[in-house]
């Protein structure tokens, strides 16, 4: 078909190259492109970056839930074990100042026995 524009004559058209306008829009075309390109790279490997930190959390997530009664058992051991020191340690201090006190009361004894004996009185000449 010939067209009926005589301005419309594609026997004037020239390469791509030669004309500024094409060049520039194909230079804009190119560099979105390549952006686009870029931008879909990084976006990628931050996809890959954030599915291995959900897979880790989850691995962490479901590790500590089923370390979580194990520990809590474990505390309450620990507490209780630490409880039943504290009392022994209480009746232990009870003892030994029980003890102390006999130990005194003896000492204060004899001292007072080694005053009223009658051979204490007495002085060698």
């Amino acid at each position: 078909m010939l067209s009926a524009n005589p301005s419309h004559d594609t026997s004037t058209w020239t390469t791509l190259g030669d004309s500024p306008e094409v060049m520039a829009v194909v230079s804009v075309n190119l560099s979105l492109a390549l952006l686009g390109f870029l931008g879909a790279f990084y976006l990628t490997r931050l996809r890959r970056r954030l599915v291995r930190l959900t897979d880790w959390l989850l691995t962490t997530e479901r590790q500590s839930r089923q370390l979580l009664p194990l520990v809590q058992r474990w505390l309450a051991q620990r507490q209780q074990s630490t409880q039943q020191t504290r009392d022994r340690l209480q009746q232990i201090e009870q003892r030994l100042q029980l003890l102390q006190q006999s130990l005194s009361l003896m000492l204060w004894l004899l001292r007072r026995r080694g005053r009223m004996s009658p051979t204490a009185d007495k002085s060698p000449n």
